[in-house]
This record gives structure tokens, sequence and C-alpha cells, in this order.
């Protein structure tokens, strides 16, 4: 039997950020299932509408001041939402992770069942082309891929979806179902997932830039810096992001740039430095460096990959057993 199999799901930093900010994902081979919401943050005192509604401040004036929950809920929204404000784009985000084991390095030959810790480090590269056209629907490309011979690469043409693992052929099948919103919202939220790291000890300070938002629009610069303090309520949560508790953000640098009317990112440049146990109780020191950039205009032909075959299926034994006994038997 050939199982029908799908396109795996993952958080995108994409699996990188999986492995290193503890994500729900963009990002390896296999449906973790539905990601986690991101650290539940109220961002600042709501207005009131004209109808009585609390609504929330409109991003021009959230960003102008932003505080660090301010900043998370603005790079936290969906691509569903920001795609309305960007239409065609490119998005571009690498991102280099460090783990240094500890030092002094442990003994050559360790203990019977003790851990062995050692040096990790992951170069991922992710590029999404979103175009939507109304004579042929949604068209989009989605590649990912790492220094360690691991990436997917995905292409969306209205109904149909093309999907290539590393050195295995091109398939395509009828899309059946939203999981590609969540490849996207992987995608869309790359920058999220690096700031959440850096939060605890996060400092902000804005800077106005007049038209150079999306259509000649304003714009606001973020500079992210280490803050005096640590405020543990912005330790991220979660059932694989339990070693936050434990970490020490050691140095924060980086530029934002968002849009200032949708709080959209156009922009990042982002580096975090952190101290953590390690599996053997020493301490590791850790390094996140993150580069990304949206291109907002047409993102080039998305086409049809050359070589792609049918994804072999068969009926699911239910399936195929109603229709071989035609109603004989009781459902």
């Amino acid at each position: 039997m050939l199982p029908r199999v799908r396109a795996p799901a993952h958080n995108p930093l994409p699996w990188l950020l999986a492995l290193v900010l503890g994500s729900p994902v963009h990002g390896g081979c296999g449906d973790d299932g539905e990601a986690a919401p991101p650290h539940p943050v109220e961002a600042r005192p709501r207005a009131e509408g004209a109808s009585g509604e609390d609504v929330a401040a409109p991003w021009a004036e959230r960003l102008a001041a932003p505080t660090v929950p301010d900043l998370l809920t603005a790079l936290a929204q969906p691509h569903a939402e920001v795609r309305e404000h960007l239409g065609p784009h490119r998005l571009e985000v690498t991102t280099d992770f460090e783990l240094a084991a500890p030092d002094p390095p442990a003994e050559a030959v360790p203990e019977l069942d003790a851990p062995i810790v050692r040096d990790q480090a992951v170069h991922d590269q992710l590029v999404l082309r979103w175009d939507a056209a109304p004579e042929s629907g949604v068209r989009l490309s989605l590649s990912q891929a790492n220094d360690h011979d691991r990436g997917r690469d995905v292409v969306l043409l209205g109904e149909t979806i093309h999907v290539r693992h590393a050195h295995r052929p091109w398939v395509h099948y009828p899309r059946d179902s939203d999981l590609i919103e969540q490849w996207l919202d992987d995608a869309q939220r790359s920058v999220h997932d690096a700031v959440q790291l850096a939060a605890p000890r996060l400092a902000l300070r804005a800077t106005p830039l007049p038209n150079a938002g999306l259509e000649g629009g304003p714009a606001v610069e973020i500079a992210l810096e280490l803050a005096e303090r640590e405020d543990p309520s912005l330790v991220a949560a979660g059932p694989t992001q339990g070693w936050r508790t434990s970490a020490e953000i050691q140095a924060v640098e980086g530029t934002l740039v968002l849009d200032a009317s949708s709080g959209a990112w156009l922009s990042a440049a982002i580096d975090v430095r952190y101290r953590l146990p390690g599996a053997d109780e020493r301490a590791q020191q850790g390094q996140l460096t993150l580069q990304a950039q949206v291109a907002p205009g047409s993102p080039g032909p998305i086409e049809a990959p050359e070589g792609s075959r049918p994804l072999p299926s068969r009926l699911r034994y239910d399936d195929e057993q109603r229709r071989l006994l035609d109603g004989l038997a009781a459902p």
C-alpha cells in the first residue's frame, strides 16, 4: 500500500526555530500538529469605538513608542492579514544558530550513560514568493533548506500543491486543507520568534521614517537593545519552551523596520546571545542571528515544477469496502 503523504507543517522560523526557539514547527519533517499560539500579551490600553466596543489603537500610535508586547503583537500577525497590505511580495529569511559546548570541554571519555554535549550550528534559509491573480488564483513558492542537508520546496498553483523534499522528486496533489496557511504563518512569524527569544531582556527605541513604509507611507525603525533588568513575564511558555526559564539573555542587538500603518515588518537584523545549562549541567553559550527582508511587488513567475508527478495514493480501506459492497453492508 502506498500511503498518501502530505508535506509536513512546521514553525516559519521553520524547522530551525523548532529546534532553536522551541517553536512547534519553521521546521523539520513531521507534522507536529497545530502551532502553539505566541506568548499572550496585552499590547496597550484599548480605545473605545463608536459603538462602545473595545478596539486596538492604530498601529502608528502603538509603534510610536512601543512596548515589547506591542512589538510582539505586531510581529505575530498572520500572513493572511499582512498580505492584505503587502500584495504580491518576496520574503527572505536567513538564520544562523550556534550553541557552543561548555568550557572547559568534557572529558575525552565520558562516564557510562553520561550525556555528551557537543557544539551545534545550523544555517537556515527561507524564501517565500507570493502572488494572487484574479484569473489564476493564488500562486506561491516556499523554499527552505539548511546546511545539514535537509529542506523542502512547496509550490501552490490555484488548487494544486507541488511538494519536493530534499533528495526526492516533485509530486503534486489537490489542495484539500488550509494547512498551507500554517506554513505561511511560520514564514511570516520568523522575525517574531527571534524577537520573542530576547523579549525578557529587551529594550526598544523607535525612530519614525517618513515615506519609508508601504506605498510611500510612514514607517518606524525600532532598535533592539539589552534592557537593564529581566522581565520574567515575557519568557515564552509552551510545551517545547521550558528551557527558556533557565536561559540568561546576555546581549541583544538589532534593527527592525515596520510599516507604521499596518504593523507589518519590512526588514530585520537581529543578534541574540544567551547562556543556559547544558544536558550535563554545565553552561553553554548560544547565539541566534537573523537577517530578513520583504520586497513588495511582483515576485517573478511562479510555475509548475518540471517533472512533477501525481502523488501516489489509494482509497482508504473503509472507502474501498463501501464501494466494493455497494451498500450491501451497514455503514
